[in-house]
Order: C-alpha cells, then structure tokens, then sequence
C-alpha cells in the first residue's frame, strides 16, 4: 500500500465524517460509487486520479501535485554535506 495514498485517503474520510456525510452520498456528490469512495479513503484505489481529484473537490479540497526529480548517485554526497 502507498503511504501517500493512505494519508490522501485518511484526510478525506476525516472530513467526510466530520461533514457527517456516508460514502455513497460523498462519492455521488463526486460522480463515484461507494466502493471507489471506500477505495480512495483505503488508500487502495487504482482507478484515475481524476476521481480522486473529484471526490477531494466534493468534499472541499484541491489536490495538487510537486514535482521532484531524485537526485543522481553523483549528486548524494551534496545532499549530506555538513559544511
């Protein structure tokens, strides 16, 4: 399981349930079955983020994306330089 998804997932059902809403009506707000609901807060969904950008939207929330290149083995000593 992807950590990140998990934690994607785990703030989505914490407002969800604040909101006092179910699954099946978050996730028809979002144009999603409760099952995919259930799946993006699981941290288990496979599908398109699309859907998980649309059921964050439905319940208040943006996704966005950083992109980071890792860094080369050339490139390591820099990153644990002390000086």
């Amino acid at each position: 399981m992807n950590p990140f998804l998990k934690q994607i997932g785990q703030r989505l059902k914490t407002e969800r349930n604040a909101r006092g809403s179910n699954q099946t009506d978050a996730g028809e707000m979002a144009g999603l079955s409760r099952r995919e609901a259930s799946e993006i807060e699981n941290g288990i969904f496979r599908g398109s983020i699309l859907k998980v950008q649309a059921y964050a939207m439905a319940l208040g929330f943006s996704l966005t994306l950083e992109m980071k290149r890792r860094p080369g083995l050339d490139e390591l000593p820099e990153l644990f330089d002390e000086d």
